[in-house]
């Protein structure tokens, strides 16, 4: 079983709002200063834009058939016969562990909505713990 460590970018631009929410904007927008908006996506910073993405990925890994485990629902699993895949997520980070987990980071990037990863690679440190890889 092989570990991958990825961090999606761009998260909060992933998620729809659950509440109608709007904003009047300033001066900045140039012609468009003192214009009422409609915020769609999430944005960084609202209370409700963390747990918005975290149901907007979990339906994303249900698509391709992952589960909440009953132990930690951040951490998926789907049996693919031979064995069980997991993806541990925290917000943007997320650990793919597979024979292939490159397959499964490539089937969510061609998701609706394609997620941009960066930091692929094995990880060495997450969540303010070191990985060792026997």
């Amino acid at each position: 079983m092989k570990i991958l460590e990825a961090d999606i970018n761009s998260i909060y631009l992933m998620a729809n709002t659950k509440e109608l929410m709007h904003t009047r904007l300033g001066p900045e927008f140039g012609d468009w200063a003192g214009k009422l908006v409609i915020i769609r996506y999430v944005l960084y910073g609202l209370i409700v834009s963390c747990t918005q993405f975290h149901c907007h990925l979990y339906i994303e890994h249900e698509k391709i058939g992952f589960t909440p485990s009953k132990a930690d629902p951040d951490l998926l699993m789907r049996n693919a016969g031979d064995q069980y895949e997991y993806v541990a997520k925290y917000i943007d980070d997320v650990l793919i562990m597979s024979k292939n987990p490159k397959a499964i980071l490539d089937l969510l990037q061609k998701s609706k909505r394609s997620y941009e990863a960066k930091g692929i690679g094995s990880p060495e440190y997450y969540l303010d713990t070191d990985v060792k890889i026997n």
